[in-house]
């Protein structure tokens, strides 16, 4: 009778404590979700496999979106949708549990579908994940508040790296540094005011510094630089963006 009623004792602590864990691990892998601000941007959207998609009727380019970590994909659509006026298919990717490195390829699923020249993007630990891939198959890059996990220094490979100087979580200084890795000839840009999570729509994230600047200004300059380093691009012979650091 003891021995059953220790068992007893044994198996539900470990119930409890395997409820913790998992409480635990949904609630710091819980979404960061996409403001009502998005979701209307982000209004006539399809949705596909590998996430959504916004498309004008004949886009010359796809750049492919992997978010911020446990960022909804959905929150970079006030950023990124306007692209589409300028003739730039947006896929703005999913990824399980909200981290990018899980689900690398899925940019090249995107490009597969559209058969589009190809820019790969991402915010955070999603320009970990894209600029990875990039390397690998050769392709542009955007980068948001992120840098490559290896050094990318010898590769001569199309970039543009984009920076807050109101980044608590990646600070100026830091981001200074590790542009060291940055493909060479990268276009490096420090916008003045943004913060980590002034990327998206999502609202504040711990750590972060609050923004100097009123985000749709933010976004509005953020736009510009990457449809200057797509338009710069030149599908048929690529070339890298002067470099400015």
């Amino acid at each position: 009778m003891r021995g059953n009623r220790v068992l007893a004792l044994i198996l539900g602590g470990a119930l409890v404590l395997g409820a913790a864990v998992v409480g635990a691990g949904l609630y710091f892998l819980r979404p960061l979700p996409a403001e009502p601000l998005a979701l209307e941007a982000l209004r006539g959207g399809v949705k596909r496999p590998y996430g959504y998609l916004l498309a004008p009727e004949a886009p010359k380019a796809l750049l492919a979106f992997y978010p911020g970590a446990r960022v909804d994909p959905r929150a970079y659509a006030p950023l990124l949708a306007p692209l589409t006026r300028k003739g730039y298919a947006v896929a703005l990717l999913q990824v399980p549990l909200g981290i990018a490195l899980l689900a690398k390829e899925r940019g090249l699923e995107a490009g597969r579908e559209l058969g589009l020249p190809l820019v790969l993007g991402g915010h955070s630990l999603g320009g970990v994940a894209a600029a990875e891939v990039a390397a690998r198959e050769g392709l542009p890059l955007i980068l948001f508040a992120s840098y490559p996990e290896e050094d990318l220094s010898d590769k001569t490979l199309p970039t543009l790296a984009l920076y807050g100087t109101e980044d608590g979580l990646l600070p100026p200084e830091e981001a200074r540094k590790k542009a060291g890795r940055l493909p060479r000839g990268a276009r490096v840009v420090f916008i003045e005011g943004l913060n980590h999570a002034g990327f998206g729509a999502y609202g504040a994230q711990k750590g972060d510094r609050p923004a100097k600047r009123a985000r749709e200004v933010l976004w509005r300059e953020v736009r510009e630089e990457v449809l200057l380093f797509l338009e710069g691009l030149g599908w048929d012979t690529p070339t890298s963006p002067q470099t400015l650091r």
